[in-house]
């Protein structure tokens, strides 16, 4: 028969005092408040995986920045996948990867590190300069935070419009080369 763990309290958290070694308060159903040497306290959740019967732990958050109230939401929300037979592990994990894919394809990043490429190939600094300050001036406001993949035509020609209607027919023709450049299948 299981053991039924009394839940903590704000107070049993809030009092939690480092000790000569780690150590655990259980809070019931797999969530518990680790606390370390160091002071250090981290909301965890120790799960079975779905369809295992491997034990495995992951960091929900660190006290006081997550309450105990909040701490308790989240798990319930963990709790929820498990019974739908998701591991919350790993979805957390699926969904750091994407949205690092995500944040890897603005192309405010993708020309980073096209940037960083063409300093390489020996350009000058003077030269360098230029082209980094030409595209925050009139490229990165309008496309900055757009991903690579869904930059279409009608887009660039908008972001490109205030050039052409200044009249700056030669930075123009610079940036949609630049452009062309940092949106190459090579770069990204």
């Amino acid at each position: 028969m299981a053991v039924l763990t009394p839940p903590l309290s704000a107070s049993e958290v809030q009092k939690a005092k480092p000790a000569a070694k780690d150590y655990e308060l259980f809070d019931g159903q797999g969530l518990t408040l680790f606390v370390r040497t160091t002071g250090k306290k981290i909301w965890r959740f120790r799960y079975k995986r779905p369809g295992s019967t491997t034990r495995t732990t992951i960091t929900l958050g660190y006290y006081p920045v997550m309450s105990l109230a909040s701490a308790r939401t989240l798990h319930a929300e963990k709790l929820a996948l498990l019974v739908q037979g998701v591991d919350p592990g790993k979805q957390a994990r699926e969904a750091a990867a994407q949205e690092k894919i995500a944040t890897d394809s603005l192309f405010i990043n993708v020309a980073t590190k096209w940037f960083a490429l063409k300093k390489t190939r020996g350009i000058s600094d003077v030269h360098a300069d230029d082209i980094w300050k030409s595209l925050e001036k009139d490229v990165f406001p309008a496309i900055g935070q757009t991903p690579v993949t869904e930059l279409k035509a009608h887009t660039l020609i908008a972001a490109l419009e205030p050039v052409r209607a200044r009249g700056a027919l030669e930075t123009l023709r610079r940036l949609t080369q630049r452009i062309n450049e940092v949106t190459s299948p090579d770069i990204s």
